[in-house]
């Protein structure tokens, strides 16, 4: 015989086998009981949750030979030959390939004929939502008023693409995500079966990997299985799987912690040098905090992270060492990047414009923190000096001294625990300042590059400007009179909108660009050639001489090859 993969090999053949699913296998068998099987299902949920294997245990457990019961027997011919998806009475379409109206009137045809054994003739027809309009309209009459001997049962990973009218004539049910503990479960059956030798921890790494899956999951276990020859190890599960091992992120974490950018900056390159890929890096990190963040609010968190006992005590003492602010920062930086590599910007400078940006940081407060130390500031004999004493009569304090006297009482704490910024000049504009020209002259080429990416031309007019100045959150780039046109082309709203918005990623603040005109000198690349003249251009090459002329052109500089 054939070697059969894990996901197909252990497959629930009845409904007690189906995980995770009770809500659903409990009403079918209640139907079944009480003889009220509705004529038309509709299976919808994400991918390798049990959807067809529902299906076709309905369908035994309908045409099983000891009559229709919620406990098919499994061992009789319709049974067997609806297990082995040849049975001449239960159908499976697939929609993808059999989507056009000629299907559909060919399945019209069929099912005014009676089955050939058992009571019902069962049609699964899977991924229905890729039938066509037309295939869908011609459906309409005979789903809703079937032979009494004909059941359809659909699957889809989609419910949102099919028509209303098909969605009334059925019975939905909804299929979850199957949780971890429960796959983790799964497959330690699975795993004793099969006599394979497995570490506790390499049952949660695939759980997490399988997204919810458990199709996928015992596929992950077979792959596993075949990498390994003698006992699977959680290195090999990682490897193999390509994942960040629990290690190298608690060390990531660390020098986020401990603001040591050097460090971050070095893992980063041996992370994408192993050949890791950078969202699923991100996405890893970006759990992690969530785990500190749980840690952090929860003292009882061990049900909510799903790790073993060693990596949650790590995990709470980081915790320790993290404000709440700090987290919802830290979280929001990684967001962001992760939204810079979906635009297709270099992920090795995403990740290492990340972990600059973490490990730079400044110490973050909340204002819940602010405020929970509120009482002991006003309590403190430094503070009640400044403040004037709240009249005992509240008749006589108005509602605006009152809130006066509240707001200064606030002013004065938090000047005890936040460290005031650099002074500057109170006129409006100052305080709109954001960000210094320095550090946009050092992000410019990191700009230049990463245009590059999405559209090289605006990338090359880029290059020819140069920050000029900054005032409040606007940011002016000259360019040299004579390329007017590069700068009317970074004008345009799509341009100037696509460049605002990575430059704003980069710098982690919302800016606008003013595209300038100016006296510079144009940028010299390579020695300076001198400029050709009209009358020796038309002489030399008088189709270009034309080609100006026609389209109002002009000369901005020569190669000297002419």
């Amino acid at each position: 015989m054939s070697y059969l993969p894990f996901a197909r090999k252990w497959r629930p053949q009845d409904f007690e086998g189906v995980i995770g699913q009770e809500h659903i296998t409990t009403t079918l068998k209640n139907a079944i009981s009480l003889k009220r099987v509705h004529h038309a299902y509709l299976f919808a949920g994400p991918r390798g949750i049990g959807k067809t294997s529902t299906a076709r245990i309905l369908s035994k457990a309908l045409n099983c030979e000891k009559g229709s019961s919620p406990m098919p027997c499994n061992k009789c011919d319709p049974c067997r030959e609806i297990t082995n998806a040849r049975s001449m009475d239960v159908i499976e379409i697939d929609g993808a390939s059999n989507r056009g109206i000629d299907e559909i009137r060919n399945l019209r045809e069929s099912v005014k004929f009676s089955p050939s054994k058992g009571p019902y003739k069962i049609y699964i027809i899977d991924e229905v939502h890729m039938l066509t309009t037309e295939a869908f309209n011609a459906l309409l009459k005979t789903l809703e008023e079937p032979p009494p001997h004909v059941k359809f049962i659909f699957a889809t990973t989609a419910p949102h693409k099919l028509p209303a009218t098909i969605l009334s004539r059925c019975q939905r049910f909804d299929f979850r995500r199957i949780s971890i503990s429960e796959i983790i479960a799964k497959l330690k059956e699975v795993a004793g079966k099969e006599n394979l030798d497995i570490e506790d921890e390499v049952f949660l790494y695939i759980a997490k990997s399988s997204d919810g899956s458990m199709r996928d999951a015992e596929g992950i276990l077979d792959q596993v299985s075949s990498f390994s020859k003698g006992k699977v190890r959680s290195k090999d599960v990682i490897e193999a799987l390509g994942m960040i091992d629990q290690e190298t992120l608690s060390r990531c974490a660390d020098l986020i912690i401990n603001k040591d950018t050097q460090k971050a900056i070095h893992l980063i390159g041996d992370i994408l040098n192993s050949g890791k890929d950078a969202k699923e890096f991100l996405f890893e990190v970006l759990e992690h905090f969530r785990n500190i963040m749980i840690a952090k609010v929860d003292a009882s968190s061990e049900e909510l992270i799903e790790l073993p006992k060693e990596a949650i005590e790590l995990i709470k003492k980081q915790s320790l060492s993290l404000s709440q602010g700090d987290i919802f920062y830290i979280i929001d930086t990684i967001s962001n990047s992760v939204k810079m590599i979906k635009q297709n910007l270099p992920e090795r400078i995403v990740l290492e414009l990340c972990m600059i940006k973490l490990t730079s940081r400044d110490s973050i407060s909340s204002i819940e923190e602010l405020l929970s130390k509120l009482p002991q500031v006003m309590a403190a004999p430094s503070v009640s000096k400044d403040i004037p004493p709240v009249s005992n009569n509240p008749v006589r304090k108005t509602g605006e001294n009152l809130q006066q006297s509240i707001s200064k009482k606030i002013q004065e704490s938090v000047k005890h625990f936040v460290k005031p910024e650099k002074s500057v000049d109170s006129s409006p504009q100052d305080s709109k300042l954001v960000v210094d020209i320095d550090r946009v002259k050092n992000a410019w080429p990191i700009l230049v590059k990463a245009m590059a990416v999405k559209k090289m031309s605006i990338s090359s007019y880029l290059a020819e400007g140069i920050p000029d100045s900054v005032k409040g959150n606007i940011i002016f780039v000259a360019f040299p009179r004579e390329l007017n046109f590069h700068r009317e082309v970074l004008e345009e709203k799509h341009n100037k909108d696509s460049v605002e918005s990575v430059l704003s990623q980069i710098l982690d603040v919302r800016i606008k660009l003013q595209f300038i005109s100016s006296d510079i000198k144009l940028k010299e690349s390579g020695s300076e050639t001198p400029q050709i003249s009209r009358e020796e251009l038309r002489k030399k090459e008088p189709i270009i001489d034309t080609a100006l002329n026609l389209f109002g052109g002009k000369i901005m500089r020569s190669t000297g090859d002419m």
